[in-house]
C-alpha cells in the first residue's frame, strides 16, 4: 500500500552490460487467458466511441438532402461528433521510417503537417495540409483545397483534387479524376477513367456523409446510395489524425488525446494530451503527455514515458525512464531506467490491488 504522505521512489538503472530488453517467461494457458481478458479492459472506464450519438436537431439536419446542407452546417455537425477529437491509430498500424501504413481508411484534419507518406484504403486530407511523402490509396482519394503533396500520388479508385492543390510529383489514378481550379501537378499524370475539370464536393461534406454512415443513420435514399462505397467496412474505425497534427523525424505531436491499437509498430516520439496504448504494440521512441498514460499488456517502449498519471500493465517493457505524479506498475512489468513518482509508486496485480 502507498502511504498518504508524498514521497519519491527511485529505482536504480540496470548495468549497461546487462541486456536491456527483458524477456518474460512463457505464460501458462490460464495466465494467457487472464491476460487477454485484461487487455480488453480499460483503466477503469470504457473506451470512448469514435462517433458520438447525435441530437434530434442534428438528426433533422442530417435527414436533409446533402445538396441542401452548406459547409457551415456540415462543420457544426462534424464538430459535435467525436471524429477529430481523438487521434486514433487502428490495430496493426505501422509508422515506418518513411510511411504511415494501415489497412483502414485514413482521415486527416485541416492544417496538418505530415512528414511521412500515407498508405491506406480510402484517404481523405482536409484543407491547408502539407504531406512530405508519397500517398498510396487502395480505394478513393480526396485532397481538399490548397493542400500540398511533396511526393507521388497513386490511387486505385477515384480521385478528387480541390482548388489550389499542388502535387510535386506524379499522379496516377485508376478510376475517375475530378480536378478543381488552379491545381498544379509538377510531373506527368494518368487517369484511366473520366477526367472532369470542376470543383469536387468539399471534404467537409464528404466527412459529413462518412459520419452518417458510421452512425448508421437513416438519411435520404440518395445520400445512402452515395455513401455505400465510402468505406470498406462500416464497423471498422479509420485512422484519424486531428487538425494541426505535426509529424516529422523527431516528433509525432497531436493537440488531442491519442489512442493506439494492438499489434502496432511505430517509430517516433509521441506528444499528446493523453496516450492509451493497447496490447502487443512496440514504439521505438518516447511518450510525453500532459495527462494520463496507459501502457497495455506486453507493450514495449524504447524510450522514456513522461506524464501525470501513468499505468504500466502486465508484461510491458519500458527501456527508458518513467516519470509522473503517480505511477502504477504491474509486478510483472519491467522498467529499465529510473522511476520517479512524486505522489507515490504502486506495485500491483491485475486487479489493481
Amino acid at each position: 500500500m502507498v502511504e498518504d504522505k508524498k514521497r519519491i521512489i527511485i529505482a536504480e538503472s540496470l548495468p549497461e552490460e546487462e541486456e536491456k530488453f527483458l524477456t518474460l517467461p512463457e505464460l501458462t494457458p490460464e495466465e494467457e487467458k487472464e491476460l487477454e481478458e485484461q487487455a480488453s479492459e480499460d483503466i477503469g472506464d470504457n473506451p470512448e466511441p469514435l462517433f458520438s450519438e447525435v441530437t434530434p436537431e442534428q438528426k433533422k439536419l442530417l435527414d436533409l438532402n446533402i445538396s441542401e446542407v452548406d459547409e457551415d452546417t456540415a462543420s457544426m455537425v462534424l464538430s459535435s461528433s467525436e471524429l477529430f477529437k481523438t487521434c486514433y491509430l487502428p490495430d496493426k498500424t505501422e509508422l515506418q521510417e518513411r510511411n504511415l501504413k494501415t489497412k483502414h481508411d485514413i482521415l486527416i484534419g485541416d492544417h496538418c503537417d505530415i512528414g511521412y507518406g500515407l498508405y491506406g484504403d480510402d484517404i481523405v486530407i482536409s484543407e491547408l495540409s502539407t504531406m512530405h511523402g508519397d500517398i498510396v490509396a487502395e480505394g478513393d482519394l480526396r485532397i481538399d483545397n490548397f493542400c500540398e503533396v511533396h511526393g507521388t500520388v497513386l490511387c486505385n479508385g477515384d480521385a478528387y483534387l480541390g482548388e489550389g492543390v499542388k502535387i510535386h510529383g506524379k499522379l496516377n489514378v485508376g478510376g475517375n479524376l475530378d480536378i478543381g481550379d488552379n491545381v498544379v501537378i509538377d510531373k506527368e499524370f494518368k487517369a484511366y477513367g473520366d477526367i472532369a475539370i470542376r470543383n469536387p464536393m468539399p471534404v467537409v461534406l464528404y466527412l459529413l456523409l462518412y459520419v452518417i454512415t458510421m452512425l448508421h443513420l437513416e438519411g435520404e435514399e440518395a445520400a445512402r446510395k452515395r455513401v455505400e462505397n465510402l468505406i470498406s467496412e462500416v464497423n471498422a474505425s479509420p485512422l484519424v489524425l486531428p487538425p494541426k497534427t505535426t509529424m516529422d523525424l523527431r516528433y509525432f505531436s497531436v493537440p488531442t488525446p491519442m489512442e493506439i491499437g494492438a499489434n502496432c509498430r511505430l517509430h517516433g516520439n509521441i506528444r499528446a494530451q493523453s496516450v492509451k496504448v493497447r496490447k502487443d504494440t512496440t514504439l521505438f521512441g518516447s511518450i510525453q503527455a500532459t495527462q494520463r498514460i496507459k501502457l497495455g499488456p506486453r507493450t514495449a517502449i524504447h524510450g522514456d514515458v513522461v506524464g501525470q498519471n501513468i499505468r504500466v500493465e502486465r508484461g510491458a517493457d519500458v527501456l527508458g525512464d518513467v516519470a509522473g505524479r503517480t505511477v502504477w506498475l504491474h509486478e510483472d512489468a519491467r522498467v529499465s531506467g529510473v522511476i520517479k513518482a512524486t505522489d507515490g509508486l504502486t506495485i500491483g496485480h491485475t486487479d489493481g490491488k
